[in-house]
């Protein structure tokens, strides 16, 4: 299976020339990877949509009629066949981390993904008003499907995170039949339970609780920190979610700070799992030495590169 390519977008802007947000790449260009590079084996390019400018903030909700305008263009579009569309992920996410948390221990990095219930409510509405869009725009057959997270913090010296059992649930079940999968809201509780004493819980179990909770995969850099920070733990999560079997079948999208420059260094030290079927790696392509569409077109080449290699898996068939 190829590796595959998961690009977070933070505009709408859909005149085929216009620079996009933050430098992303044009409508036109995005439509031109999408156009070769997925086809009806395998779609390997989808987005992640989030509000215009939230990319300082990780990405927030986008607004519900930015995102029909944007989406009816791309579904429309005469230079994508069918099964040339990407599949779309839209983040359901009320607002960005506060700074004020003077709760929190020092031990642990500040992320916030814990909400009130007024901002829960918001997010179910959201969701609720996506799915009205009609399946020709957004399609669960397609794959497409929502993104986000909540955590809670336990009581206790360390106030160590945790899933919110009851918020991902209710959020999860307002999505059905769209699938749901976990950002990185995970990291902070992955990095919790793995690193401070008395706090340790098995990967294997977090994984079956984010099952339980309605997930279908998650978005994790395996920690705090970005992913090539994290490779040892990122394979011991990936064998115990990638499963081979179709009813147990859960994604693991590895993102935080991966670039073309790092790609080969986290396929190679995931090298038993990286062309599973359900992998996939997530980037912006914003790096500034070259535009983002340069680069997102760089990073499919090396992974075309490193899909070759690996019949090897040396570090000597890599040719940066």
């Amino acid at each position: 299976m190829p590796f595959k390519l998961e690009i977070p977008i933070f505009t709408t802007d859909v005149e085929e020339d216009d620079v996009r947000s933050f430098e992303q790449m044009s409508f036109k260009e995005l439509l031109k990877l999408c156009k070769n590079f997925n086809s009806a084996e395998c779609r390997r390019i989808r987005l992640e949509l989030n509000a215009v400018g939230s990319y300082g903030d990780g990405g927030l909700t986008p607004d519900i009629k930015d995102a029909i305008r944007f989406l009816t263009h791309l579904r429309k579009s005469e230079i994508l066949a069918e099964d040339q569309q990407p599949a779309i992920r839209i983040m359901i996410r009320p607002r960005g981390a506060k700074n004020d948390d003077k709760s929190v221990s020092p031990m642990i990095e500040v992320q916030d993904f814990q909400y009130s219930e007024a901002e829960l409510l918001a997010m179910c509405q959201s969701i609720e008003d996506f799915k009205t869009m009609g399946r020709d725009v957004l399609s669960p057959e397609r794959g497409d499907g929502f993104v986000f997270g909540v955590q809670k913090r336990l009581d206790g010296p360390l106030n160590e995170l945790m899933l919110h059992p009851k918020a991902n649930k209710r959020l999860t079940f307002t999505a059905h039949p769209y699938p749901c999968y976990l950002h990185r809201a995970f990291d902070g509780v992955l990095a919790t339970s793995q690193n401070y004493p008395g706090t340790k819980i098995p990967i294997g179990r977090l994984v079956e609780k984010m099952k339980g909770h309605g997930f279908k995969g998650v978005l994790t850099s395996g920690g705090w920190g970005n992913a090539t920070n994290n490779l040892e733990t990122l394979g011991e999560l990936g064998r115990a979610a990638l499963k081979e079997k179709e009813e147990d079948k859960f994604e693991l999208i590895v993102g935080g700070g991966v670039r073309y420059g790092n790609v080969w260094d986290i396929c190679y030290a995931m090298k038993e799992l990286a062309q599973h079927r359900d992998f996939w790696l997530h980037s912006s392509c914003l790096t500034g030495e070259a535009s983002p569409y340069t680069e997102a077109w760089t990073m499919l080449m090396r992974l075309n590169a490193a899909e070759e290699a690996a019949k090897n898996w040396t570090a000597a068939s890599w040719a940066y």
